[in-house]
Parts: C-alpha cells; sequence; structure tokens
C-alpha cells in the first residue's frame, strides 16, 4: 500500500512578502513563535526527507492564492515537474477574479496541475456567494476535485470564521453534485458540523490534517463508520507547526496507522480513499425512485388490505 499525503504546503516566502506587503500578525496569536521553527521544512529537499521518513510515497502541492501560505501555481508546477515521481500539484486562483475560472483552466490545461485549493477566510469569500460559482463550474467542466479550508486558522484577524463554516460548502455540494470536494483538518474545531456535510453528501471528503491529539478523538470507530470510512483522506498540513512542535510527517502517519479501526479501513484511509477523490468513483449515475422503494415496503398499491371488522356488520 502506497501512503499518500494529500495535504502539503511549499510557501513562496520572498515572493509573498511582496505580493502581499504589510501582511503583519498579532505576536499575541498563539502559533506566531512557531513559525520561524518551521522556515527550514521550506526546502523542498526537507520535504522528500520527511516523506522517505514517514514512508510516503506521493503528497498533493498546493498552490495557494493568499497572504501567509502564499504559492503560485507556476511554483508548485516547478516543483511537481522536478519531482515528478513524488509531487502532485493542485492550482489556486482568487475566485472573486473575473478571470478566475480562465486562470484555473489554464492551470490545469497548461501547468498539469490536478485539482483546486480555496481557502475562503484567507482569500476573503464566502464558498456560497454565486459570485464565485463559475469557478466550480469551470472545476466541474474539467473533472478536477476542489478543497475548501473550513474552521478556524492560526491567522487572527486577517481571516473571518463566518467564511469557513462547512455548511457553507454544503450549498456547494448541492449546487453541483458532480464536483468532488475535500474538507479540511477534520473541521478545526467545526468537525461536528463537517462530519454532517460529509455524510450527507457523497461527493464531499475530509482529510485528517488535524492536531496529532485531535485524530483519535475524533476519528472513532463509530464515526468513522457513521460519516464513511471511504470518505476519510489522510493529510498532514506540512509545514504547518502544531502544539508547539515542529512538523514531522512521520507522527501523522503513526498516529493514523494506530487508530482504533479495522486493517482495512486504515489502508483506505492513508493511501486508497484519495484516488476516489482525485478521479471520481464509479457509478452508474441512476436515481433511486423512492415511491418504488416505499411502494415495495408496504407491499404496493396493489396489496390485499389487511383483514379486519366488517363496518357494515350490525
Amino acid at each position: 500500500m502506497d501512503i499518500i499525503n494529500a495535504h502539503v504546503h511549499m510557501i513562496e516566502v520572498e515572493a509573498m512578502l511582496s505580493r502581499y506587503p504589510g501582511t503583519a500578525l498579532s505576536s499575541d496569536i498563539s502559533v506566531f513563535g512557531e513559525i520561524e521553527a518551521s522556515l527550514p521544512l521550506l526546502s523542498p529537499e526537507t520535504l522528500i526527507c520527511q516523506m522517505d521518513e514517514a514512508g510516503i510515497a506521493m503528497s498533493i502541492l498546493y498552490a495557494v492564492e493568499a497572504p501567509i501560505v502564499y504559492a503560485s501555481n507556476e511554483y508548485v508546477h516547478r516543483l511537481c515537474a522536478e519531482y515528478a515521481d513524488r509531487l502532485l500539484g493542485f492550482a489556486s486562483v482568487d475566485p472573486r477574479r473575473g478571470d478566475a475560472a480562465d486562470v484555473l483552466d489554464r492551470a490545469v490545461q497548461d501547468l498539469g496541475l490536478k485539482g483546486l485549493k480555496l481557502h475562503p477566510p484567507l482569500q476573503g469569500f464566502r464558498p456560497d456567494d454565486e459570485v464565485v460559482y463559475p469557478v466550480y463550474e469551470k472545476a466541474v467542466e474539467l473533472d478536477i476535485p476542489v478543497v475548501f479550508h473550513v474552521g478556524t486558522t492560526p491567522f487572527g484577524s486577517l481571516c473571518r470564521l463566518s467564511q469557513a463554516s462547512p455548511l457553507l460548502v454544503d450549498e456547494v455540494a448541492v449546487a453541483f453534485p458532480t464536483l468532488r470536494i475535500m474538507l479540511t483538518h477534520l473541521g478545526t474545531l467545526w468537525h461536528n458540523e463537517a462530519f454532517m456535510v460529509v455524510e450527507k453528501n457523497p461527493n464531499v471528503f475530509i482529510d485528517t490534517a488535524a492536531y496529532l491529539y485531535e485524530i483519535p478523538q475524533l476519528m472513532t470507530p463509530d464515526t468513522v463508520r457513521r460519516v464513511g470510512p471511504d470518505r476519510f483522506v489522510f493529510g498532514t498540513d506540512y509545514p504547518m507547526p502544531y502544539v508547539g512542535r515542529v512538523h514531522r510527517m512521520k507522527d501523522f502517519v503513526e498516529t493514523v496507522a494506530g487508530l482504533d479501526l479495522p486493517q482495512p479501513m486504515r489502508d483506505a484511509i492513508l493511501g486508497q480513499n484519495v484516488h476516489a477523490f482525485l478521479n471520481g468513483r464509479e457509478r452508474d449515475g441512476s436515481a433511486v425512485d423512492l415511491g418504488q422503494i416505499l411502494k415495495k415496503a408496504v407491499g404496493g398499491p396493489s396489496a390485499a388490505p389487511a383483514e379486519g371488522p366488517d363496518r357494515d356488520a350490525p
């Protein structure tokens, strides 16, 4: 079984500072002191070394058209070309731009990127805003999946949580039932709402890129079975720090591998489910006639009435 890390960033620090000058975070934010310690992880060589240490065969590398975690589509394309046997790239666009769908089309058709990463609170939009629907329509046309950040962020006043609710993505999943969608971080403290959206919509997945202590707390056998063991996709959010610790992919692999789940479920989460997210499932596309099911359940319209007292009898 090949392990695939479906949530990886490589930040273009200098390009980000040039593109978003004056971006600042409050020193009171808990993650602030951990960012500096994570900077050495932004080397592609270190990324590959961490993958080797963790036994990870392939990682999905995200472009992000936003401050702090900025990486351009071109940069992700270059890294994926350099490490073609280890990295697969996802594009990013500012979905509020009038030409966002065209930018996405070029990233997929010309750069060979395989999906779309969106960060609504950091990019400043609501996923259910119909202004951004042309981007989803283009993703459906290109047959590529879309990743939405959901839940809290460590970026303080740069983000608004009102734009990060998983329930907003439910609107997208209903409006675009053939669009493959993945929520992030097990919901990032909005886990119940995120699990509801995944359980309800067959086109929605969720990744495991949460804090290490959250993974066994949230991915209990009952919850995984209820939400759907085929809907959880392994990811780590490299190189982001967690609870005062520098990111180490191996810790995440060991945590998921140690979950109280049957081995086939753990194997599916670590490396198999992501293929359905990337490529879609084999489905016949037929609709189920609920009326016919109910008729069969109650015996159908021609079923003989239950015997009872003759109402005309004296």
